[in-house]
């Protein structure tokens, strides 16, 4: 298989929560993150362009309208667009995560190649007829190969309690999950109740110990769980009191979607 790698210089994929754009009084922007994948279609030779974007916020779903570009670092002074993928509006392509009442738009579209430079993926997010919240993905800098997947995935319900489940290593039910005090087996076996650290800790479990079967995971997910990871390096269990850590939310969110087989590009939930 070929590659086409972007130069060394471009930053790894991670989600961003962007600043809202406007000054005056406004209702709480919601959280955003958002991801980019890229791959070629060895069939056709386009690019497959793809990703996620994950919203919490107060507010209906069905009031959400999004949009989704890819833009190409054309000069020194910025950006530039080079996909603009048609808005998605309502809960339309929209899954609704019940752990955390967020929401992941998907999109995925097959254009020409672009110039290797620098990519990202842009979104914009208005909910009724409020302000709009403008979000950014880092510069994507992983390989551009093809697009085929590696094996399936299953859920954080099958890692955790189904019998006779082995882990694949490094993993072990026994093993201290960072700050937490806990096992990986305790924690998996801790109701959430809306605290934001064990919502993401049973997604982000579920993730590492389907990629570690092996399953492919395309770069936005695994950027997501980095970025997860670097997160409980530093936090704790009580890190996320009343509801907080809405960013984090949208992460266990984005790998929910993944777990269940629903991400763009990624395998599909085992049978």
């Amino acid at each position: 298989m070929n590659c086409r790698r972007i130069p060394a210089r471009v930053l790894l994929l991670l989600p961003f929560l962007f600043a809202l754009q406007h000054s005056h009084a406004q209702p709480a922007a919601p959280a955003v993150s958002s991801t980019l994948d890229v791959c070629v279609d060895e069939t056709t030779g386009k690019w497959r362009y793809s990703g996620v974007v994950t919203v919490l916020g107060k507010g209906d779903p069905a009031a959400l309208a999004v949009g989704y570009r890819v833009q190409n670092a054309v000069n020194r002074d910025g950006y530039a667009d080079a996909l603009v993928l048609p808005k998605i509006a309502g809960t339309e392509r929209g899954i609704i995560d019940p752990a955390t009442g967020a929401t992941t738009f998907l999109f995925s579209a097959d254009a020409a190649p672009l110039i290797l430079g620098t990519l990202r993926n842009t979104t914009s997010v208005q909910v009724g007829t409020g302000a709009t919240t403008y979000a950014a993905g880092a510069a994507y800098g992983a390989q551009v190969c093809g697009c085929p997947v590696i094996g399936c995935v299953r859920t954080q319900g099958y890692w955790k309690s189904k019998p006779g489940v082995v882990w694949s290593a490094p993993y072990d039910r026994d093993a201290q999950f960072f700050l937490s005090g806990l096992t990986w087996q305790q924690l998996f076996n801790t109701p959430p109740r809306g605290n934001a650290y064990i919502i993401l800790a049973h997604q982000y479990m579920a993730a590492r110990l389907n990629t570690a079967v092996p399953t492919s995971a395309p770069a936005g997910v695994q950027a997501v769980y980095y970025a997860a990871q670097e997160w409980f390096a530093s936090a704790t269990l009580d890190t996320c009191p009343n509801g907080a850590c809405a960013l984090q939310k949208t992460w266990a969110a984005t790998l929910d979607t993944y777990n269940n087989g629903l991400y763009p590009g990624a395998p599909q939930h085992c049978d």
